[in-house]
């Protein structure tokens, strides 16, 4: 067992002795059941709006709750009130072990239960002094646990932890303990009115969390949007390079080969007119004739070197209509049926369309050459902030696993070319049975 898990268990098994001496102690200090019930359904509804801090810490409005009841009652009953009201979601959705929900609600009955203790001592349920060392001990206590926590799952020092846990700026949060600390003695000085009175205060109080709580949802959209910006600056100027070089590549290819070729055919044909001019037929026919092999050999290396600048490009019509084109071109070329269906709301960014289309390319070519398909199937789609793109052939298929084992360069280049705009590729295949590539990439903020 790992030390989290010691550390954890632990805890529970503190907090479950404190409770049980606490109730030994004073046996008789349990209210009524539905006073019980109307605090431990206030903590409830408090515990479902929560706030995220650092290392996944969660902090909600059941503080000034808890500390009402610290106020109110005994230190077994506070405690029940708050190992029964802490509620997670994320419990019931199963997203975090048992130890760990049981740390939760046990270090939050291990902090309120001392700071009800701390009221306890004093003869005025109000007293000021007494409040403040309550609230003091529970913000200790409850930091102390949870940095010991995180200390031990992440092997973060104590001190950083500590830093890090709270919100900043430091001071803005020890002033909104405080409000929320006079808050829950407004409450605990309210209750003596009715539960009626407790309610009043705290609607209003649950509403301002929810519009908070919003607000900080709108404001990790927004980080995340900036964070999604910046990578997709950081692709496209990988993609700007990437394109510089292959140009430059091809420039030098063209140069080494279609311009000799060129220049050997103008010296031939040159040579040419002379041997006739002479009347030497028979050697104007073989310098005849090496002008045609270069001229053919330099139109072949230049082809070769279109396709790759087709191939490193997005035309002006954007995504759909290079995609389009390319497959028409290849249904032209090789007598497949190339069908492109595509749904996009707009755009997306040079880099992510310049991903999509080297995908779509790459996957074509391989059904065309290896496969041995008549029909392929090319679907484009825009899904929740993503360009879903999928292509799908009816060819012979292959076992993943062999082609993997062999470093299928084709199928790197894919996996590549959408790790590098931040997206993934899924490939599935069944000998006999066609293959399925389907590319997932961020559609960014795209320009409609």
């Amino acid at each position: 067992m790992d030390r989290i898990k010691v550390y954890s268990w632990a805890v529970v098994a503190a907090a479950a002795a404190f409770l049980a001496t606490s109730l030994v102690a004073q046996p008789s200090a349990f209210p009524r059941l539905p006073i019980l019930i109307f605090w431990v359904g206030a903590l409830v509804v408090a515990e479902l709006l929560p706030v995220t801090l650092g290392f996944e810490t969660r902090i909600t409005m059941g503080y000034p709750i808890l500390l009402a009841a610290a106020i109110l009652f005994e230190p077994g009953v506070t405690m029940v009130i708050a190992g029964l009201g802490s509620l997670d979601l994320r419990e019931l959705r199963t997203q975090i072990p048992v130890h760990r929900a049981l740390f939760n609600r046990a270090q939050a009955m291990l902090h309120i239960g001392a700071a009800s203790a701390i009221m306890s001592l004093s003869g005025d349920l109000l007293n000021p002094f007494f409040i403040a060392a309550a609230a003091a001990a529970d913000l200790i206590i409850n930091l102390g646990l949870v940095s010991v926590a995180v200390h031990m799952e992440h092997g973060i020092p104590l001190r950083e932890v500590a830093r890090k846990i709270p919100p900043s700026p430091l001071a803005g949060f020890l002033l909104s303990y405080a409000l929320l600390t006079a808050l829950g003695a407004a409450t605990a000085a309210a209750s003596r009115q009715g539960t009626w009175v407790v309610v009043a205060i705290l609607v209003p109080l649950l509403f301002a969390r929810m519009a908070i709580s919003g607000a900080r949802s709108r404001e990790e959209l927004s980080e995340r949007v900036l964070k999604q910006q910046e990578a997709l600056r950081k692709a496209t100027e990988r993609v700007l390079e990437d394109r510089e070089q292959e140009r430059a590549r091809i420039a030098a290819h063209i140069h080494d080969t279609s311009l000799q070729m060129l220049a050997a055919a103008s010296y031939g044909s040159a040579n040419t007119s002379k041997l006739l001019s002479t009347g030497d037929v028979g050697r104007a026919r073989e310098s005849s004739d090496m002008v045609r092999e270069a001229l053919d050999e330099a139109m072949g290396t230049l082809r070769d070197s279109l396709v790759d600048l087709r191939r490193s490009a997005v035309e002006a019509g954007g995504l759909l209509q290079t995609v389009t084109r390319f497959a028409d071109q290849l249904s032209t070329v090789w007598g497949a049926n190339i069908a492109v269906k595509a749904d996009l709301e707009s755009e997306p960014p040079i880099s992510v369309a310049l991903a999509a289309v080297q995908i779509v390319q790459e996957a074509l070519v391989n059904a065309l050459k290896h496969a041995g398909s008549d029909e392929i199937r090319v679907n484009i789609a825009q899904n929740d902030g993503a360009i879903v793109v999928v292509v799908e052939d009816d060819g012979g298929g292959f076992d993943l696993q062999e082609e993997k084992g062999a470093e299928h360069v084709g199928m790197q280049l894919m996996q590549e070319r959408a790790a590098g705009v931040g997206g993934t590729l899924d490939i599935s295949s069944t000998p006999g049975r066609g293959t399925s590539i389907a590319a997932t990439l961020p559609a960014g903020v795209g320009l409609s």
